[in-house]
């Protein structure tokens, strides 16, 4: 490739192109290709980027970030001088500009290491951002010093930004404000803004510029203004190789053009298509230049158009405000527009640490934090005066460095006992909801105001790193807004529903999100009016003990939520057995599931307990985004994660590419590990120690089986341990079949898409499932066919966020009625739901219609439960075809379809007792009819089954009535998903003994009049996110978008 052509003030500029590296071995690849154009004859001048010489960027780290690109930086200028000299001619080096993200640290790193030497360099300012203008004077000012003290200027080359969609679509996606501007005017407006600083007096003696441009009006108007401050040294005209041929010849002839070739070779060629759906996005905006530019005529419609645009993005200079369009400020008070006030919800932005002002808060932090000692938990229980010296402590050490922090007193039975009887004895129940809402926001805003707090002592405790807690808190925030909003919206459209708490819940939380889940589990019952005891993990009490002090402090009455620190089997044998216990919500073991339901067989448990998650790669995927995905989705937060993927099945092409395996490789063993303190790493600690099943599967390797990356420990700490990769597991294997919680992917081939999935739906549990193909067809067999609650494509499988991926799972993953957390029929659980009159949400349906029109000979009781039936069918038909057969996306993020949705479950048995009435038969046979759900109705003896059967028989309502004892229906429980049965709760009462043992909630509640709450028993819920964009260009859906705008 030669960088002369056409006459020699025509230099080519060669962009090697490729989008971020992704592992350390592949930024070497990279640098390596850097250092053979500089040492090629045929080459002077190349544009680089910083993410394609360092792979392990971590924003919240800016100073390690710069170290590194700085120390490759200093190879390549280094080696630029040498090459000089060796080559006598020039070789220059142009450091690209890409996203928003990149800005701040591309230029520190360019400065830093430009200023070690004597070289022309130059780097890109986008003018599309407001901030670069300050940015310019700041380079100004620098080239400026180098000039004086007799070295060479650098060089900007000015451009109007070419990642604006793709920074539409993080603003989206992250609730943050957009850093661009958000018109083209204003664009056009900055860029002649900082040619006019450069044109300012003598600016431009000190620093070369270089106008890229392809709008002819841009080029004449800033060449008219260069040669009138005789200034042409100091300016090249830069285009796009290819692009207006004719315009760069005609420039060409009068002075100096850089022609930007982006080359790559052929076995590279899927590195372009990012860079190709870029140019194709600029030069086919509405906005842009170059759409009109071909058949552009002097003085037509679209020549005038497109002078009236220059003209006034002239007029707009003196008017321009270039503020940084990103001002969250986490040192500076929190305020936020809170669902209470507004009666609408919005999800709670995470830090934005690539502002500089945030990651000095960040430090800020862990300096607090890093050292802590002497923080104490103990149980609070109402108004008790806990003598904390009579309790067992136990001493919290941190993960690093093994150095006592904190203690933990643990309540014994005594203190049990006592938290029941004020639990008992609160009048929380009597506040309305609406006071509780205002209580929850309060608490809300104070999360807001402890956010560092939160993330200091959680990243001690368990930890974590501060990005993966942060986000944490914001998810805290948003149960906080989103449950009493999700209650109210759902008394705004069931206006003739009453709602009233259950009483009394426990809500049993996890150590691996100490804070999200925590808060999750605690908001939603209070919310609904409940009382909450609330036991945090063992491992992570400590930052329970601080979020409950954040409700205490919010106004919530210590009576009404109780912090109850304790052992598990305390609270199972004190605790969950006692019938004043209404509820349970469990994030955890199946075995401590089970162990709860073994306790108390009539506890109504809500359970999320985990998943054996796969990531199913097609031979269709961007297997570079693929592998980005994957390492997202695996060692988050170490693997720790219910939702992680810790399965990977690669179709058989996948599996055999070598350059895929060395790739997921690299990027993975790129991974810094270490404490959540030095913000390089990554990825923090574990919170405990590996258990049995992380100590089988480390150990023993089948004979089919290899270690691509083997985990270590670092410094012998079993805390921090190193991401595995495990190629060659089959199907029925441990690390198949097994979650561990742990840093250690499991690699299985599948000959096609079909076995995938039937590999990935054999583990039993069904929590996450992402897939990665580009393949739209291939999308929907995948969802139709995967076993999951949340599915994911060509996105992580973690970072389920409120309201748009509402999270839960099904099969083993899930214990309950199914109802997703983070979404509106989530708090319905800790309610007691009720309604007399019909409301106006009706449909009429075969059924109704029958009824209307049934003959029979029937006592006034039963006429009535048949009028009843009637209105409860067209309840059933407005909710269903307005409700549970709607995939709905609430939230409308930029580049993604977030869908939820309802799947009917498989089947139900029906076990009437002794007192049910024809209205409670007849009721439990209706929904599963009008869904064609198989149903068995099982009875020993009961007056009404007759005439039962006969209006079944009548209405056309297909069911199965057997006539058995109750041991025979005992045996047929386990092949029935769902179990409904009216009988006070007993836990004695064998039905309900046999529906624990296999972790099956009995529903309890008898046939609501509003189909809305009923088919909830019916379904389960599905979250269904699909990543659409390519890069930010959403491809045909903007055509789509576009027309439905019209």
């Amino acid at each position: 490739m030669r960088t002369r052509k056409y006459k020699d003030n025509i230099t080519l500029n060669i962009n090697l192109i490729g989008e971020e590296v992704l592992g350390e071995m592949e930024s070497s690849f990279r640098l390596k290709k850097y250092e053979e154009a500089i040492k090629s004859n045929s080459i002077t001048y190349i544009s680089i980027k910083i993410t394609t010489i360092f792979s392990q960027i971590n924003i919240i780290d800016f100073e390690y970030s710069k170290k590194e690109a700085t120390k490759r930086l200093d190879y390549l200028y280094s080696l630029a001088l040498q090459e000089e000299k060796r080559q006598n001619q020039p070789k220059f080096i142009n450091l690209d500009m890409e996203e928003f993200r990149d800005l701040e640290l591309t230029i520190e790193s360019f400065m830093e290491s430009i200023a070690k030497f004597d070289i022309y360099a130059g780097i890109v300012l986008q003018a599309y951002i407001p901030d670069s203008y300050h940015y310019l004077k700041k380079l100004f000012a620098f080239s400026k010093e180098r000039v004086l003290k007799g070295k060479k200027p650098i060089k900007i080359r000015f451009v109007k930004g070419a990642n604006m969609e793709s920074e539409e679509t993080i603003a989206s996606q992250k609730g943050w404000e957009l850093p661009t501007f958000n018109n083209k005017i204003d664009t056009d407006s900055n860029y002649n803004k900082m040619l006019d600083f450069i044109l300012q007096g003598d600016n431009y003696k000190y620093i070369h510029i270089g106008i890229a441009s392809h709008n002819i009006f841009e080029i004449a108007y800033a060449y008219t203004r260069i040669t009138h401050a005789n200034a042409l040294p100091s300016f090249t005209f830069e285009m796009l190789e290819g692009m207006s041929l004719q315009c760069s010849y005609e420039l060409s002839k009068i002075h100096n053009l850089i022609l930007y070739a982006p080359v790559c070779e052929e076995s590279h060629f899927n590195n372009a298509i990012a860079y190709l759906v870029r140019r194709l996005d600029e030069n086919t905006s509405e906005e842009n230049f170059m759409r009109y530019f071909f058949n552009l005529v002097v003085n037509d419609k679209n020549w005038n158009t497109q002078k009236e645009i220059f003209l006034k993005s002239l007029a707009g200079i003196p008017t321009l405000n270039n503020d940084s369009r990103r001002k969250q400020d986490r040192n500076k008070e929190q305020i936020a527009k809170s669902s209470y006030t507004s009666n609408s919800f919005t999800n709670e932005s995470d830090t934005d640490f690539i502002l500089s002002q945030n990651r000095q808060w960040a430090k800020k932090i862990a300096k607090k934090y890093q050292n802590l000692e002497n923080y104490e938990a103990y149980p609070v229980i109402g108004e008790y005066n806990i003598n904390k010296e009579s309790l067992a402590s136990k001493s919290i050490k941190d993960k690093i460095h093994q150095k006592e922090i904190g203690k933990v007193y643990l309540a014994r039975e005594k203190e049990i006992k006592q938290a029941l009887e004020v639990a008992k004895n609160s009048n929380f129940k009597q506040k309305s909801f609406e006071d509780i809402h205002k209580i929850l926001a309060q608490t809300a805003q104070i999360l807001r105001e402890r956010r560092g707090d939160l993330i200091g002592l959680a990243a001690l405790e368990v930890g974590k790193t501060f990005i993966e807690i942060d986000a944490e808190v914001s998810e805290a925030i948003d149960f906080l807004e989103f449950y009493p909003h999700s209650l109210k919206e759902l008394q705004v459209q069931n206006p003739k529903t009453t709602f009233t708490p259950k009483g009394i819940g426990v809500s049993i939380a996890p150590w691996n999100f100490p804070i999200g889940i925590s808060v999750g589990t605690i908001a939603a019952p209070l919310a609904a009016g409940n009382v909450v005891i609330y036991k945090p993990s063992s491992l992570s009490t400590l930052t329970g003990y601080m979020l409950a002090q954040c409700f205490y402090d919010s106004g919530i009455p210590k009576d009404a939520l109780i912090f109850l620190p304790s052992n598990g089997s305390d609270i199972s044998t004190h605790l969950l057995k006692d019938s004043a216990i209404n509820f349970a919500i469990l994030t955890g073991g199946e075995e401590t599931a089970y162990a709860m339901l073994e306790s108390n067989p009539t506890l109504l448990l809500s359970a999320e307990t985990g998943g054996k998650n796969a990531t199913i790669v097609s031979k269709f995927a961007d297997r570079d985004s693929a592998i980005k995905n994957i390492i997202h989705s695996a060692f988050s937060n170490s693997g720790q994660k219910c939702s992680a993927t810790s399965l990977l099945i690669l179709e058989e092409e996948v599996y055999e590419d070598e350059n895929f395996k060395n790739t997921l490789v690299d990027a993975t063993s790129s991974l810094r590990v270490g404490s959540p303190f030095e913000f390089k790493n990554k990825l923090g600690a574990l919170a405990d120690k590996p258990n049995a099943k992380v100590l089988k599967a480390l150990e023993e390797l089948a004979p089919y089986e290899e270690w691509a990356l083997k985990p270590t420990f670092i410094e012998d700490n079993p805390h921090l341990m190193t991401t595995g990769i495990k190629y060659g597991t089959k199907a029925g294997d441990f690390t198949h079949c097994n979650e561990l919680f742990a840093p250690i992917l499991s690699v299985i081939k599948a000959k096609d898409l079909k076995e995938a999935i039937e590999i990935a739906n054999s583990t039993g549990y069904g929590l996450t499932a992402g897939f990665e193909s580009l393949d739209e067809r291939e999308w929907d067999f995948f969802h139709t066919h995967i076993q999951a609650g949340n599915i994911y494509i060509n996105k992580p499988t973690t970072g389920a966020i409120v309201l748009r991926q509402p999270f839960g799972g099904i099969k083993k993953s899930a214990i309950g009625y199914g109802r997703k957390v983070g979404f509106y029929n989530y708090i319905t659980q800790f309610l007691n739901i009720t309604q007399t009159q019909a409301d106006n949400n009706l449909e009429q349906n075969l059924i109704s219609t029958a009824l209307q029109n049934l003959n029979l000979e029937l006592s006034k009781d039963d006429k009535e439960y048949l009028s009843t039936l009637n209105l409860m069918a067209q309840s059933y038909t407005y909710h269903l075809h307005n409700e549970f057969e709607k995939a709905k996306d609430y939230v409308n993020i930029r580049g993604e379809d977030n869908l939820f949705s309802y799947t009917k479950i498989a089947n139900m048995a029906y076990r009437v007792s002794q007192n049910d009435t024809l209205k409670d038969i007849l009721g439990s046979i209706l929904g599963a009819s009008l869904l064609e759900i198989p149903l068995l109705v099982s009875f020993e003896k009961h007056s009404k089954i007759t005439l039962a059967q006969e209006i079944c028989q009548k209405l056309g309502m297909k069911v199965g009535f057997v006539k058995e004892n109750q041991q025979d229906f005992i045996h047929k429980i386990p092949t029935f998903e769902r179990i409904r049965y009216f009988q006070t709760p007993n836990p004695k009462d064998p039905i309900y003994q046999e529906c624990a043992k296999g972790a099956k909630i009995i529903i309890r509640e008898k046939p609501s009049l509003n189909g809305r709450f009923e088919w909830l028993y019916y379904h389960n819920e599905k979250s269904l996110s699909i990543s659409y964009h390519r890069y930010g260009n959403l491809g045909i859906r903007a055509l789509k978008n576009f027309k439905e705008s019209l």
